[in-house]
């Protein structure tokens, strides 16, 4: 008994009976290698398939490898004091692949990084330290060396260029950041010279996108991050601009056309991305609700100030007695794949039209969410859904 295979090219061709002797008129005209192995086993190989197979096995080590270089990254989590034991907030942490976090209120952070590979840390007042990752980081900042006399402070040199004597805004922005803003002054035809964060007590909302000046990090034009521990931010919702202070005493305003992203974070370290995207705002960034390699969900924010409207006469009253700052958002759903930019209201029906290409599936995150509210938590894990 003879069996043969015959797949395209490839020719298996097993003789049990005659060693080395196989029929191969059913072959192709080929260059065959033929190939004895023990017993009365030949195996006919196209000598193209073998160059093809050893391509595509060069091939499956090169994607093993990888993918084994992929399974080795992972969740780095640890823990910044300074070297009286203080817990360190907004301590920035940032991995080899210049991406970062903040530590929390108790100086805890969370970071993807590489086994042994090198963590970069900065915190305003301490010297730039670098570590090797790996889990469970007990990480200790020293202080710059100060020398204070009477209600002076100097510096050594080797802190310096952080803490140039008073250096221009512009300067400061290409102090340590490269040439990303040729920022120019606040406008203070949108506002005061610097950001009011305390409005009369009974005003409602804010212009602002936080209470105070906050840390954050910006992507530049060519994608770079921009982060410096001495710098603080705050975004006006109003005029839109991202405003940026070195000493709470004047502020620049980043010029537009340098900036790709930026991201804000809160005393509690909730995040705020938002993206320069003219085709929704050409004014105003939008805010970054889920992202991904399919779809973008984006929030645009309109502020307006509302006086105080409030009216009675004596019998019935109307209106509000206090001023205040309105926020109306409008919702956008980008398409990547396809660079098709769409509005959307927050309706299941709308959500369905808008994500018709996925039907079937936006479906069924629909059915499994029918008990949840449609908002911006809804949008998000809508987002993280539709990308995976």
């Amino acid at each position: 008994m003879r069996p043969s295979l015959y797949w395209g090219r490839p020719f298996y061709c097993f003789n049990f009976a005659k060693p080395g002797v196989c029929n191969t008129n059913v072959i192709t005209p080929a260059l065959k290698c033929f190939i004895k192995i023990k017993g009365n086993l030949t195996l006919v190989f196209d000598y193209y398939l073998i160059l093809n197979m050893k391509k595509f096995l060069l091939s499956i080590v090169l994607l093993t490898t990888a993918g084994a270089a992929m399974a080795q990254t992972g969740t780095v989590t640890g823990v910044i004091k300074n070297q009286e034991g203080d817990l360190l907030h907004f301590a920035y942490v940032q991995n080899d692949q210049h991406k970062g976090a903040y530590t929390d209120s108790l100086g805890n952070f969370s970071i993807t990084a590489a086994p042994n590979s090198t963590l970069h840390i900065n915190c305003a007042g301490y010297k730039d330290t670098s570590v090797i990752a790996k889990d469970n980081l007990q990480v200790v900042l020293r202080m710059n060396a100060v020398e204070i006399i009477g209600k002076r402070t100097t510096t050594t040199a080797d802190d310096a260029n952080r803490e140039t004597v008073k250096a221009s805004m512009g300067d400061a922005m290409t102090l340590r950041t490269g040439n990303l803003a040729v920022a120019s002054q606040f406008d203070a035809a949108r506002g005061a010279t610097l950001p009011s964060f305390n409005p009369k007590e009974e005003t409602q909302g804010s212009r602002y996108l936080v209470k105070g000046w906050a840390h954050g990090t910006v992507i530049n034009a060519k994608g770079e991050t921009i982060q410096n521990p001495n710098f603080l931010f705050a975004y006006d919702k109003m005029g839109g601009g991202l405003l940026l202070t070195k000493d709470k005493l004047s502020a620049i305003e980043i010029d537009r056309d340098l900036v790709k992203s930026f991201t804000i974070y809160d005393n509690v370290n909730n995040a705020y991305t938002f993206e320069n995207v003219p085709q929704i705002d050409q004014n105003h960034y939008v805010e970054l609700i889920s992202t991904g390699n399919k779809y973008k969900i984006y929030k645009a924010v309109k502020t307006t100030f509302v006086k105080s409207n409030y009216t009675t006469d004596g019998v019935m009253s109307q209106g509000n007695n206090y001023d205040e700052y309105v926020d109306e958002y409008t919702y956008y759903v980008y398409n990547v794949q396809n660079n098709a930019l769409q509005k959307i209201t927050l309706k299941k029906k709308a959500i369905k039209e808008t994500f018709g290409a996925d039907g079937d599936k936006v479906t069924k995150f629909i059915s499994d969410h029918s008990s949840e509210t449609i908002d911006d938590t809804y949008l998000a894990s809508l987002g993280d859904y539709m990308n995976e």
